[in-house]
């Protein structure tokens, strides 16, 4: 997922079992949304073999972006992309769900 980021501030982190944060710096909205789907792109090329089979992964994922302005806890940050995260696997998976609605 690394490689998928743009600037060298940029964080990957990983958050529980199976999901990772990702932090960064001075992205807004369409940029986050760019780098999420890079993302998720870059995931589903990805190959592994295992006992002479081919398998491939998909990701799903939560976008959410904290402007200058909001007050959001890094709590309200992290349920709102957390809610993301779940449309996205509704809909489908393998898919970015941006965060629309006011985060609180």
């Amino acid at each position: 997922m690394s490689v998928s980021l743009r600037w060298p501030g940029d964080l990957v982190a990983r958050f529980g079992g199976e999901e990772f944060c990702v932090l960064l710096g001075e992205t807004d909205s369409a940029g986050a949304v760019k780098v999420a789907e890079r993302i998720r792109g870059n995931v589903e090329q990805l190959e592994f073999r295992w006992q002479n089979q081919t398998m491939k992964v998909t990701i799903s994922l939560g976008v959410v972006v904290k402007t200058p302005d909001a007050g959001d806890s890094i709590e309200i940050l992290i349920s709102c992309a957390d809610d993301a995260l779940y449309k996205s696997k509704a809909a489908g998976r393998n898919q970015v769900t941006f965060y629309q609605a006011t985060c609180a």
